[in-house]
């Protein structure tokens, strides 16, 4: 699994360095904040409000996702850690499933110049690893309703992810790497490659802050390269129901 993965990071790397060339790019500033309901010991709602601000144009555009996820599976090495998305100690699950909607507009002008919306689902694939490592995998699929036309599109995505979790004086800080390949079919091509890297902080059972700096090269966008500074606030609620049966005694 790990030299699969690493296989196709190469990949990932060499497909990018091979459009490097092109020298459009735009830099950009992406708030957000990641509000985390716990409705059961498998069962979690979510509301993501990220927005984004290109630096030197000040065009924005600002999400709203709604999504809820269902964790099951075992692995086979138990691995015990808070995470980048959990709100206290879990055994966590091997795989997890992924409901959700977002809207999207660009602000200031009503959503004149983008507007999305978009119904998607996730699997995620959590394999522990050697030195406490977790790896990753997510495919994505999305519906997409863009613009005015509002005609209907399909994106499918994949994506691996390499992190581990330290505790420092009873903080959780969770270093992390992932690399993403988009499927666009209205291009009929792998059109788009992001790499993330960042760390989660975990401040309290109740909030939590992540900082992330993102490429990504899109060979049918305007401007290709996109480099991107991300800030998140986590806040994490559970309902009474979910709070014994998902501590660990």
């Amino acid at each position: 699994m790990k030299k699969n993965s690493l296989i196709l990071l190469f990949i990932l790397l060499m497909q990018l360095t091979a459009h490097a060339q092109n020298q459009e790019t735009t830099k950009e500033f992406w708030p957000e904040i990641d509000i985390w309901l716990r409705l059961a010991k498998n069962w979690r709602f979510s509301i993501f409000i990220p927005v984004s601000k290109n630096i030197e144009t000040a065009y924005r555009e600002g999400n709203i996702v709604y999504q809820a996820d269902f964790a099951f599976g075992n692995t086979k090495r138990p691995i015990i850690q808070r995470m980048l998305d959990e709100n206290r100690m879990l055994a966590m699950k091997s795989m997890l499933i992924r409901g959700g909607y977002l809207t999207a507009r660009s602000l200031g002008d009503k959503g004149e110049t983008y507007s999305e919306n978009m119904v998607f689902s996730e699997f995620h694939l959590r394999t522990p690893i050697k030195g406490n490592y977790l790896l990753s995998h997510r495919l994505r699929s999305e519906a997409r309703w863009i613009g005015d036309d509002n005609e209907l599109s399909g994106r499918f995505r994949y994506r691996f992810m390499f992190e581990r979790e330290f505790d420092i004086k009873s903080v959780s800080v969770v270093p992390y790497f992932n690399a993403e390949t988009y499927y666009d079919n209205r291009f009929d091509t792998f059109n788009r490659f992001r790499l993330i890297g960042g760390t989660s902080v975990s401040l309290s059972h109740r909030f939590a802050v992540e900082g992330n700096f993102t490429y990504q090269y899109d060979s049918k966008s305007t401007v290709a390269k996109l480099y991107a500074v991300n800030l998140i606030l986590h806040i994490f609620f559970e309902t009474e129901g979910s709070k014994n049966k998902s501590k660990i005694n």
